[in-house]
């Protein structure tokens, strides 16, 4: 198995070994939670009592549940800058639209195979104000990156046009994302992984208003 792109964020790491262990056991122990019982199911006190630590150390840490999935969200802009670097060099390369769409939807539905917590703790996203806002500010970066592959891809719109179907695109993604929680085997999904190319296609030509 390769090397997952999204993995937990070490934007925090401390310095000292220990202090490093316990720091990343307090991750995957959040991410094992949200696996198990979803994002109602998180709390500090119950992370703490899994990764073997007081609430003190959860917070010399974190400013509370919300920062620890803030640092596990991270990471995704990395995975998916990368995917879209790909998908660049693809359509550079002469390869279709459609191609770049099958490659990104494949290899997105693989790294959340590997990183089931992601779709819960993006499902618990929608609850939160503080969540939602940072949430945005995540997509509009990602929308940014992706108008650039859809300028590659050869699309005759204006950049503004291009701003527009990212928009949809990521929105349809997001949807796509928020769908697959409800499968216990992504690999019974495939049937929406070729859906939502399809309807990826159909957004960029989709007419601008």
């Amino acid at each position: 198995m390769t090397r997952s792109k999204i993995e937990p964020s070490v934007r925090n790491l401390p310095v000292q070994k220990r202090a490093r262990e316990k720091y990343e056991l307090i991750l995957r122990e959040t991410c094992a939670l949200l696996e198990e019982s979803g994002f109602v199911g998180l709390s500090t006190r119950e992370i703490a009592r899994r990764a073997g630590c007081n609430i003190a150390t959860i917070y010399r840490y974190f400013g509370g549940v919300n920062d620890i999935v803030k640092a596990l969200g991270e990471p995704f802009f990395t995975g998916i800058s990368e995917l879209f670097d790909h998908m660049s060099v693809q359509l550079a390369d002469g390869e279709s639209l459609e191609s770049a769409f099958e490659f990104f939807i494949q290899s997105f539905t693989n790294e959340l195979a590997q990183n089931q917590w992601a779709l819960h703790a993006e499902a618990g996203i929608l609850t939160d104000k503080e969540l939602i806002a940072w949430n945005s500010q995540f997509m509009e970066k990602i929308e940014g990156r992706l108008t650039g592959v859809l300028a590659i891809a050869g699309i005759r719109r204006s950049t503004a046009e291009l701003e527009l179907i990212s928009f949809r695109l990521v929105r349809h993604w997001k949807t796509y994302m928020r769908t697959l929680v409800e499968y216990d085997n992504l690999e019974e999904a495939q049937w929406l992984q070729q859906d939502t190319v399809k309807t990826s296609l159909a957004l960029v030509e989709a007419p601008v208003i």
